[in-house]
This record gives C-alpha cells, structure tokens and sequence, in this order.
C-alpha cells in the first residue's frame, strides 16, 4: 500500500462521512451536462482526496468534482449516509429521529422538518428556517422559503426506466443486461440508511430492491428518468464546505469519465 493511500484511509473526521449522499450541481459547476442537466441527482460513491469527490450520476456517467475552494455540488439528500440527529423529530411527518439535514424553525419554537418535508412545502413558506447539517454542526439561517428558487429532481424516482447499473450483482434479476425494468417506489436499504434503494419492476414480471446510495453503490442507471418533487437549491449545503468528511483512495472503473480539476 503506498504512503498516499495509507494516510489517507487512516484520517478519521468526526462529522460526516458523506458517502452516498445524494447531490446535485452547485454554484461552481462547469462541466456541461455530464449530470444530465440542472437538477438531476447523483450518489457520492467515494473520496480521492479532500479536494475531490468521485459522483455517480443516475445517468451512469462516473467523475470527479471539487469539494474545496471551489464547489461543484450540492448536497440534496445526506439520510443515505446514515447522519441522524438523535432527540429530534419532524413536526409533520413524525420521522424520529431525523435522519439527514435538520431544518429547525427560526420563528416557532422546537419545530423541526426533515427533507423530504422541508423541500415539500410543509409549515409555514414565510418563516425563516435554520439548516443544520449534522448533529453539533453550525446552524445556517436561511431566507423564507417563498422567496427562493425551486428546481425539480429528476433521476432514478418512481416512473423511471432503468437497466443495470456499475454495482450491479444481481445476476439476472433483470432477465439479462441491457433488459430494462421501471421504478415503483424509493425506499429504507436499511433501518440505518433512509431512502438509499429503489424498489423496480422488471419486464420480466420480477422485482427487488436495489442500492440507490446505499454505502455509495449505484446498482441501477437511468435511461429514461422520472421527477423527484422539487427542492430549494440555494438551501442546500455544499458538498465540502463546512463539512468535514471521510475520505478513501479511489479508482474509477475503466470507461468513467475524470474531470479536470483547476
């Protein structure tokens, strides 16, 4: 093991691992439409060092991005990863505790949201909300929802047509590579890690669960995607920026993309 890859997975922060966080671009992307276009979603898969983040989009494109100084993501959904916020819970939907960011009411006292709340237009769009990241992270305040800017996610959601993707150990499942199988529902890889799977049914009449985030893995690839519901995209928190994350080594498969980092 080289000395580079041996410091690297031996540095251990304390917040926020960040793989399998599901992200979308950020205010520095200049990369084109290697995500599919504004507001398509991709899976952290891992770290190449701290400046750098290796992404697989649903698309099945796979590169790496900037996650110091500059900033080409954001982070959309971090419940994959497992962050909850223990003694919490959402006001609206009872999750409990709240996996993934905290949004806490600015205006009303010990109100919460969790994400999929939060982004869904639940309480009140004229109060002010602080974002918090992790448990013991900084709390960011954040402008009344009504005032901001919504983009629609779009990727491997309910309704989209999907085939295999890099992860995939499945054998044949699917009915064979290439054969192609629709998304029904997102749901729990496990009781640790929130909306990290999506539930398909396959042409052939079969059907499972596969990883969407789940520890990174990507086990399907979009071909033609669905909408997500819509998200506040100036609320998100940027994937590297006052965020300490767990990072590895990683090599891409041969046939992924890289980016060149400026």
């Amino acid at each position: 093991m080289d000395s580079g890859a041996s410091s690297s997975r031996g540095l251990r922060m304390n917040v926020m691992e960040g793989v399998g966080a599901r992200v979308a671009r950020g205010p520095d992307w200049k990369w084109g439409k290697q995500d599919g276009g504004e507001g398509h979603v991709g899976t952290v898969r891992n770290f190449e060092s701290p400046e750098e983040v290796v992404v697989v989009w649903d698309n099945g494109t796979a590169a790496n991005y900037r996650c110091a100084g500059a900033y080409d993501l954001r982070i959309l959904d971090s419940a994959p990863t497992g962050i909850k916020h223990d003694g919490t819970m959402c006001d609206m939907c009872r999750q409990q505790p709240i996996f993934g960011i905290r949004w806490k009411c600015a205006e009303c006292p010990n109100y919460d949201l969790c994400s999929v709340c939060y982004h869904g237009d639940k309480h009140n769009l004229r109060h002010r909300f602080y974002r918090i990241g992790t448990p013991g992270n900084e709390r960011v305040l954040l402008e009344p929802r009504r005032k901001s800017k919504k983009i629609t996610a779009r990727g491997i959601y309910p309704g989209a047509r999907v085939v295999r993707g890099v992860d995939w150990q499945w054998e044949d499942q699917d009915g064979g590579n290439g054969r192609r199988g629709k998304v029904t529902e997102i749901q729990d890889w496990s009781s640790a890690s929130p909306r990290s799977a999506a539930y398909v049914l396959w042409d052939n009449g079969a059907k499972n669960l596969y990883r969407v985030g789940f520890e990174g893995m990507a086990d399907l690839k979009v071909m033609n995607d669905a909408k997500g519901g819509s998200f506040y995209r100036d609320h998100l928190p940027l994937l590297g920026k006052s965020v300490c994350v767990v990072y590895q080594v990683y090599t891409l498969r041969p046939g992924s993309m890289l980016n060149a980092t400026v």
